[in-house]
Order: structure tokens, then sequence, then C-alpha cells
């Protein structure tokens, strides 16, 4: 057995030798340590001398934490509004534990693979929202989350973004085929209220006065 290397007094990294410790079943020898954090740690030789643990473990914390924190949008306890939208867009398209995964990921949702690898690409690209009322916006709602699919808008937009409902036969948002009275009716919503814009002979009229109305109303949104 080869003569033991006092390591006593001696720095690796952030840890400094205090005393000799143990040798185990193998011979492998065992040092305590103090961390410049203030924490003490039982280490093996080899570790120490080949740089292999540089501290207790505070050191490889801090550097993930600032990989984290490198985009100031994840302290912890602390996440921005932006970095959680990220979180929650990437969660529903692929979570499938994900309680809005069907209209997402169930469709065929995706996320480009820019803004699913790097949040820093992804505020890049969409910057910071304007308002504390904006989350992201597909403009096409059938598309994917993409730079030249989103936006940042308001609930209020967005509520006037949505896919035809299932139950709607039409195929045109606020349009509907009433049965009784073998017509087509148009309504809008505006500031929560749903104002009927008449019923029509035939769905080409009836799809006209609901774009009509979008422009009348929505016009300044």
């Amino acid at each position: 057995m080869t003569k033991r290397i006092d390591l006593t007094g001696q720095r690796f990294g952030r840890l400094t030798v205090i005393r000799f410790s143990h040798t185990d079943k193998r011979y492998k020898v065992y040092w305590d340590c103090q961390c410049d954090c203030g924490n003490e740690k039982t280490i093996v030789s080899f570790n120490l001398t080949s740089g292999k643990t540089q501290s207790c473990g505070c050191l490889h914390k801090e550097v993930a934490a600032e990989r984290l924190l490198k985009h100031g949008n994840d302290r912890i306890g602390k996440r921005t509004r932006e970095y959680e939208i990220w979180v929650h867009m990437i969660s529903r398209c692929e979570n499938i534990n994900d309680k809005s995964f069907p209209d997402y990921g169930g469709r065929n949702i995706k996320v480009c693979d820019n803004w699913r690898t790097s949040f820093e690409k992804f505020l890049e690209d969409m910057g910071e929202r304007p308002t504390d009322k904006h989350s992201i916006d597909r403009i096409d709602v059938n598309g994917n989350y993409e730079p030249s699919n989103c936006r940042w808008a308001t609930k209020e937009v967005q509520s006037r973004n949505t896919r035809v409902y299932k139950t709607n036969k039409t195929g045109v948002s606020g349009v509907y085929f009433n049965k009784k009275l073998n017509k087509y009716q148009a309504r809008i919503a505006v500031n929560g209220k749903h104002i009927h814009l008449g019923c029509f002979l035939t769905l080409e009229e009836a799809a006209n006065a609901r774009r009509k109305a979008e422009e009348e109303y929505w016009k300044t949104s």
C-alpha cells in the first residue's frame, strides 16, 4: 500500500482540507473538507486532486441556477409571466396529463423547435408583453406556436379568434342555421354581450353580415 499523501490545509476549488477522515475497504482515502459556503463534507482523495469535486455541491447548484437566471425570468418563487406562458405553452402541447392537452397536443398543435428548446429565442421573437392583460395568441387557431403565427393579445381579442364550435355546422363563427325558421342567424359578442344581427336566407348573406359587424364593433381593438 502506497504512503498516504497528507492533503491537510490544501485547497481544491472551494474546498479546504481540514483533516484525514478514514480509509475504506478498497484503500480509498477520505478527507474532511470545509467549503467556502460553510458546509463540511467528506470527500475521497482522487476527486479532490483530479478536480472532479470542487465544492460541497453548492457550485453545481449555482451553475444550474445561473443557467436558468441568465434571462432573468426564472427566479425561485419569482418567475416572470413570459416565462410561465412559455412553460405552459409547451406543456399543453406535449404533456398528456395537462388538462388543456386535448385542445392542443391532442389536435396536433406543436411548438416550433426554436421555441421548444430555448426560452431566450421565444422571448427574442415575441418580445415582452405590452401589458399585463396580454397573453400569447395563435392567429390561425389550427396552426402551431411559431413566430409567424403568434402575437400578444388581450383576452377580449383572443375570444374573437377561436375555432368554430363543433355544434356549428356552417363553418362560420357567429353564424348558425335555425331549423325552425329555416334561416341562417348571425350574431356577434361585444363586451361580453351577444348582439343579434338578423336572419338570412343564405349562408353567404349571414356571413357577410357577420364580417361587417366585426369591422364595425371590433375595428378599434
